[in-house]
């Protein structure tokens, strides 16, 4: 088994499912400490506002900077374009120092082809069709702010003059860039340009090669070294010694969270359910093609269960 580090998707939609009252938010908590304590690479929430109705992802990762110590904090991934550029730079800034040098910065644009998600993105006054592009120049933006003493920029969406960022984050640079994309080609050159990682839920080892394949040739043509791009899968999960059990209980929770045959869902996202061996023999399948860090995602309504399990089961054999 190659090394990979491990990392946890944490329930901030998961927790807003109860039916009555304010949301239990005490389960994210549980799962971080208990990802810390156990070793994980690092946990992360994911983001959404009206789409996929969760608990905002900023302001949970200064909630979690502030009950962990060691481990990595990340966004898988955070919709970058609803965001205004120098707004998003200081509290990342803010983060990264209240964290101590601990966030992680995974930004996507988020598919193409789903109505609710259009309508999200027309609702925050961003068109749609512009989040790609957008994200280019606010990642640019958003580096120079946290490197350069002073910042102008003139582009297609922004426009800053003379603006001195304070503070500065903790880590040289800023947080890392992870950069989410499948096989879209905008997509994988900004990873090749500007991405310090690449997170994918690329469904193949095939399609997978042939994505990094764009990336390392972009990234050379444009003077980078494509093995500095750190590799990152993104994996939807559900672990048990059953391994019969385990598929049941994953293609059952597809199915309620996504309101549709799971069949289809298996056929947009990476999904694995089975025994440890069955996980661990689908990691090492990416792990052989470069990938360094896995993020797993709980296809399951028993999250702490399920973190146990993979504690218990994977994260030594990593």
């Amino acid at each position: 088994m190659r090394p990979v580090q491990l990392g946890v998707l944490l329930p901030t939609r998961g927790v807003l499912f109860a039916k009555h009252g304010p949301p239990d938010v005490s389960p994210i908590f549980r799962m971080a400490e208990q990802a810390e304590a156990a070793g994980y690479h690092s946990v992360w929430v994911g983001d959404s506002i009206t789409a996929k109705p969760r608990l905002e992802a900023l302001s949970t990762l200064g909630a979690l900077a502030a009950r962990t110590q060691r481990v990595q904090l990340g966004t898988a991934v955070l919709l970058a374009a609803l965001r205004q550029p120098l707004v998003l730079a200081h509290a990342l800034a803010s983060l990264d120092i209240l964290s101590s040098g601990r966030i992680l910065l995974g930004v996507g644009a988020g598919r193409g082809g789903r109505d609710i998600l259009a309508q999200e993105f027309e609702n925050c006054g961003v068109p749609f069709m512009e989040r790609g592009a957008r994200i280019t120049e606010l990642l640019t933006i958003c580096k120079r702010l946290w490197i350069e003493p002073s910042v102008s920029y003139a582009g297609t969406y922004y426009h800053l003059s003379q603006v001195m960022l304070e503070p500065r984050p903790v880590q040289p640079g800023g947080p890392p860039l992870w950069i989410s994309s499948n096989l879209v080609k905008q997509g994988l050159h900004r990873v090749a340009m500007l991405g310090d990682a690449w997170i994918t839920n690329v469904t193949t080892l095939d399609v997978y090669r042939r994505c990094w394949e764009q990336i390392a040739t972009a990234a050379e043509a444009a003077g980078r070294d494509p093995q500095q791009i750190h590799r990152c899968l993104y994996l939807t999960v559900n672990v048990a010694l059953d391994g019969r059990e385990a598929r049941r209980q994953g293609q059952e929770f597809l199915e309620n969270y996504y309101k549709q045959p799971a069949a289809a869902v298996e056929a947009d996202l990476i999904c694995q359910f089975g025994s440890p061996e069955e996980i661990l023999e689908r990691i090492d399948g990416y792990a052989r093609l470069g990938v360094g860090t896995v993020i797993v995602r709980f296809a399951s309504p028993h999250q702490l269960e399920q973190l146990e399990t993979c504690s218990q089961e994977l994260l030594p054999r990593l």
